[in-house]
């Protein structure tokens, strides 16, 4: 067993130095605007992430025999030019310039889950008629695709380049080293203008040092993606390791934010749930979660670049978080009514002889009125597990990629495994935590209406879903 541990310790270093800093999703555009006598260049870069990448490649793969041939690629980087030109505006004082393409290059480099990311450079220019006056520049290349957005512009010699929105030195070294403190909010620079004229170049800027990294943010979810990446044969401890490895790493990205646990809580709590209950909850979390990467997955494979998953991600967090509205919204509605008409636990027809006395100082929490619905426990579960972790999708790629298809689907079925472990573990611990809760000395009031707290906190949750990600979606 030690020399699968050895194996996966090594896989999960190497993770922490391959996953795209800025996400599996990402299409990254640098443009580098340079002003010579009589000439505009124009320096572009695009940096795909894994999952574009994976897409672009089956669309580079024109024979369809899984390698990339000098013919394929030339065709594909001629055609891939003449797109961008089109969506590139250079002008001066108003009148648009034609670019020409010049050298172009294509790089893959090594990516997380054995998936490459993907480097495309071309060199475009702009004759001048004179080298004076206003210069715009505008970038729609990948409209509404996330990713860092950088332009620079400068001067060459003889040229000089004044009241410019744009600064003269990037920060991303050409998209080659992103730096730390602009990952979580990427620069988006699609737009410059500045001022050319003849004359001495200015001093340079010092080249700036960049903290940036070529790698991904050390994140749990990341290391899953180098399991299945691992050159070390699968034999039967190195898969059991895998595996092992793959469900605690599902169930620490179930503990960052997110993920239905304070809905899974209220819910378990208000409804009065049980253990079994919970893990009701856990088994469905864990079938929604797997099956939404493979399905993912496939519509990834057969729509290739027509299909952009992180344009689906909002649409799927606003059906999840439509779902937890509505079942807090119909619970809040059941057990408001429940609460005004007073229906608590010592409602219900039994008898009580005379001498028997209440003196054990607790008022308990409604028990009917609001019953455990298994319709509504499928429904949270559901949304819990609807939004698939792209890392899992990754996985999943890079293993049909490499070939090791089934070793793939194993891990994304521990990872929910692990992550519907460790939702599950919290719903047991608190519906355990009920049973102290309801011997606290409350007033029956309060202890009536805390169900329709709980159903409440579940609207929120919710509504505060479906606003998330009618954000992402510009709404």
């Amino acid at each position: 067993m030690t020399r699968p541990l050895l194996a996966l310790g090594g896989v999960l270093v190497a993770a922490a130095v391959q996953a795209h800093p800025l996400g599996n999703f990402t299409i990254n555009r640098y443009a580098a605007l340079r002003a010579e006598p009589r000439t505009l260049t124009v320096r572009y870069v695009v940096d795909m992430a894994e999952i574009p990448a994976f897409q672009e490649l089956q669309r580079i793969d024109s024979n369809g025999d899984q390698t990339i041939d000098d013919a394929e690629q030339r065709t594909y980087l001629a055609r891939t030019a003449a797109t961008l030109a089109e969506h590139l505006v250079l002008g001066v004082d108003g009148a648009t310039l034609g670019l020409t393409s010049g050298a172009t290059s294509l790089e893959r480099l090594p990516g997380a889950g054995g998936l490459p990311t993907l480097r495309i450079e071309a060199w475009f220019a702009a004759t001048l008629g004179a080298s004076h006056g206003t210069v715009t520049f505008h970038d729609a290349n990948f409209a509404g695709r996330p990713g860092w957005q950088e332009v620079v512009a400068d001067g060459a010699a003889g040229v000089v380049v004044s009241a410019s929105t744009v600064p003269r030195v990037d920060r991303s070294r050409a998209l080659r080293a992103y730096p730390q403190d602009l990952l979580e909010s990427p620069p988006q620079v699609t737009e410059a203008r500045f001022r050319m004229a003849p004359g001495g170049a200015l001093p340079k800027e010092g080249e700036r040092v960049v903290d940036g990294t070529l790698v991904g943010a050390a994140r749990f979810s990341d290391r899953l993606t180098e399991l299945v990446a691992s050159q070390a044969p699968l034999g039967p401890g190195f898969v059991l390791t895998a595996l092992l490895l793959a469900a605690g790493l599902g169930a620490l990205h179930a503990l960052s934010p997110g993920h239905g646990k304070t809905v899974v809580g209220a819910y378990l709590v208000g409804a009065r749930g049980t253990a079994r209950h919970a893990v009701f909850l856990g088994l469905v979390v864990t079938a929604t979660h797997t099956i939404g990467v493979y399905l993912l997955g496939l519509l990834v494979l057969t729509a290739r670049a027509s299909v952009m998953p992180e344009r689906l991600y909002p649409w799927i967090s606003i059906a999840s978080g439509l779902v937890v509205l509505a079942v807090g919204a119909s619970l809040a509605a059941s057990r408001l009514e429940a609460a005004f008409a007073g229906h608590t636990h010592h409602d219900h027809p039994h008898p009580h002889p005379h001498d028997h006395h209440h003196d054990h100082g607790h008022v308990h929490l409604p028990a009917d009125g609001t019953p455990v619905g298994w319709r509504s426990l499928l429904a949270l579960g559901v949304s819990g597990g609807l939004l698939p972790c792209p890392s899992a999708l990754v996985v999943m790629l890079g293993a049909i990629a490499l070939g090791r298809i089934g070793f793939g689907l194993l891990l994304i079925v521990a990872f929910s495994a692990g992550l519907a472990a460790a939702l599950t573990a919290i719903g047991l611990a608190l519906v355990y935590a009920r049973h102290l809760f309801e011997r606290l000395p409350l007033d029956g009031r309060l202890a009536r209406f805390a169900p329709v707290a709980s159903a409440l906190v579940i609207s929120a949750a919710g509504l505060a879903i479906v606003l998330e990600a009618l954000a992402r979606l510009g709404a």
